[in-house]
């Protein structure tokens, strides 16, 4: 019976199979001090259980939240050079290269040489890369969308707006 509760309860918390990842910081005798009222540890707790949330569907794939992003930035941006992709995800360069190294070893971007300068590539999509990616959105927004399960639609384009405001 007391599995049952618990499958129960958990039938009603979107998170459930994540949730371990983050403390739970009103179930325990642990003082957490200031930590939950400082807006940063919130954000920080909301994108641990993000971060599970995808990685829970991404599986042993070897894709990250960071190279999804990558793939994102590089489909809705082609040509970016690797500098500019760099600086729109606050990567360092190295990580930059591992992550198009990554793409590129999947068949899913290319490194193209720039028209008027032959010292610089851009990094562009492949038709299997435009295809990853649009499954790998299905992916991320079904991840997103049970991190705010518990939000209406304005609550959540609110906390987005509110985020935005901070991180701008």
């Amino acid at each position: 019976m007391q599995g049952r509760m618990a499958t129960d309860l958990n039938a009603d918390d979107p998170l459930a199979q994540v949730r371990h990842r983050s403390p739970q910081l009103g179930r325990v005798a642990i003082d957490y001090g200031i930590l939950p009222e400082l807006t940063g540890f919130s954000v920080k707790l909301a994108w641990i259980l993000g971060h599970a949330l995808i990685m829970r569907e991404l599986g042993d794939s070897g894709i990250t939240p960071h190279r999804f992003s990558m793939l994102e930035i590089v489909g809705s941006n082609p040509g970016l050079q690797q500098t500019q992709l760099a600086n729109a995800l606050a990567l360092s360069r190295p990580a930059t290269t591992l992550a198009i190294d990554f793409w590129e070893g999947r068949g899913c971007v290319e490194r193209r040489r720039l028209p008027g300068d032959r010292r610089s590539f851009g990094i562009f999509m492949t038709e299997k890369g435009e295809t990853e990616l649009g499954s790998l959105r299905f992916i991320t927004r079904e991840a997103d969308a049970t991190l705010t399960a518990d939000l209406t639609a304005d609550e959540a384009k609110e906390l987005r707006r509110l985020l935005r405001k901070i991180h701008k």
